[in-house]
C-alpha cells in the first residue's frame, strides 16, 4: 500500500518530535541517563512531547531564519529553561557541564540543525563567535561516544553540507542579509527527518518527492510512503494527527541593537529599514 503526504514545516516539526521521543536511544536515556534538549524550534516541540513543558518554539532558540533574514532571538524573549535536561525521565536544573561530569554513555544531546544533505550530514549555523552549543559539547560527545541526535526537516535539504560549510564564514562575507555566520559540518549523529520519523512511527519506507508551495504550503515537503496496509494506515494516522499544526511565529531581533557589524541592517531604526523588514504597524 502507498500513500502521499504533504507536511508544512510546523507539521513536520511535530511529527519529527513525536518520533524522536520514541527513538530507542532516547528511551534508554530516559531510563538510565540524561536527555539534553538544547535550543531550536523543532527542539521546542520535542521539549513539549518529552516533558509536557509549555514553551513557545520561537522563544526556544538563540537564532533563526526569520522575517526573510537570518537573525538572533532577542535575549529577553528567550526561554529561560534552555537547555531542558531530564535525568531518568525527570526534569532537573543542571548545566550541560554538570551533565557531562556525571558521565553516562546512554546520555543523548538533542541538537537542531540548519541544513541536511542526502548523505545524512548536517549543517549547524554558528553566528556566536564563541562557536555556540556545538563548541561547548562536541569534545564531550565525540571523545566519549555519547550521541548527538539531530532532528531536522527536509525543508532544510541542501545538495552538500560540506560545500555549504566551505562557503560560509562570518568574516568572509562582505554583504550579509542578517547575521553573518559560519557553519559546522557534522556527520557523527543520528539524523531524524520526516523520512526517519515515519519509519520510527509506522515502519514505512518513505521517499521525498517534491517541495514548496504557496498559500500556506511554503516550505512544505511532499512524501510518498510504502509498506503493508497496517503500516501505511499507521503512517496515515501519524500524519493526520499533526495536520493543522500552526506555523511557528516569527521573533526577530532589534536591528538598532544588532551586534553583527556586517549585517546590512545593523544599527538601523525601524523607520530606516526597508518596508519588507519593518514590523507591522497597528
Amino acid at each position: 500500500m502507498k500513500a502521499m503526504f504533504v507536511l508544512t514545516p510546523a507539521e513536520s516539526k511535530r511529527l519529527i518530535a513525536r518520533a524522536v521521543v520514541k527513538l530507542p536511544e532516547v528511551q534508554r536515556a530516559l531510563q538510565n541517563a540524561y536527555v539534553c534538549v538544547v535550543g531550536g524550534t523543532t527542539n521546542a516541540f520535542i521539549a513539549q512531547e518529552l516533558a509536557g513543558v509549555s514553551v513557545q518554539p520561537q522563544c526556544y532558540t538563540a537564532g533563526t531564519s526569520v522575517n526573510r533574514v537570518v537573525c538572533v532571538t532577542p535575549p529577553a524573549s528567550r526561554e529561560k529553561a534552555i537547555p531542558l535536561v531530564l535525568h531518568r525521565g525527570q526534569v532537573v536544573s543542571l548545566t550541560l557541564k554538570q551533565v557531562f561530569e556525571d558521565f553516562h554513555l546512554d546520555t543523548v544531546l538533542i541538537k537542531g540543525a540548519n541544513a541536511v544533505d542526502p548523505e545524512g550530514q548536517v549543517g549547524v549555523i554558528t553566528s556566536g563567535f564563541d562557536g555556540g552549543t556545538v563548541a561547548a559539547t562536541i569534545g564531550y560527545m565525540t571523545s566519549t561516544g555519547m550521541k548527538y541526535i539531530f532532528p531536522v526537516g527536509l525543508e532544510k535539504l541542501v545538495p552538500s553540507v560540506p560545500e555549504a560549510a566551505r562557503w560560509a564564514g562570518a568574516k568572509t562575507l562582505d554583504y550579509s542579509m542578517g547575521a553573518n555566520f559560519g557553519m559546522y559540518c557534522l556527520s557523527n549523529g543520528i539524523v531524524v527527518t520526516e523520512i526517519q520519523a515515519l519509519e520510527i512511527l509506522a515502519g514505512v519506507e518513505t521517499v521525498h518527492v517534491a517541495s514548496g508551495g504557496i498559500g500556506g504550503s511554503e516550505g512544505a515537503v511532499i512524501l510518498i510512503s510504502e509498506g503493508d496496509e497496517a503500516e501505511v494506515r499507521q503512517a496515515i494516522a501519524a500524519v493526520e494527527a499533526v495536520k493543522g499544526e500552526p506555523p511557528v511565529a516569527g521573533l526577530k531581533g532589534v536591528c538598532s541593537e544588532c551586534p553583527y557589524e556586517r549585517c546590512t541592517y545593523n544599527g538601523k531604526s525601524e523607520d530606516e529599514l526597508p518596508a519588507w523588514l519593518q514590523q507591522p504597524r497597528s
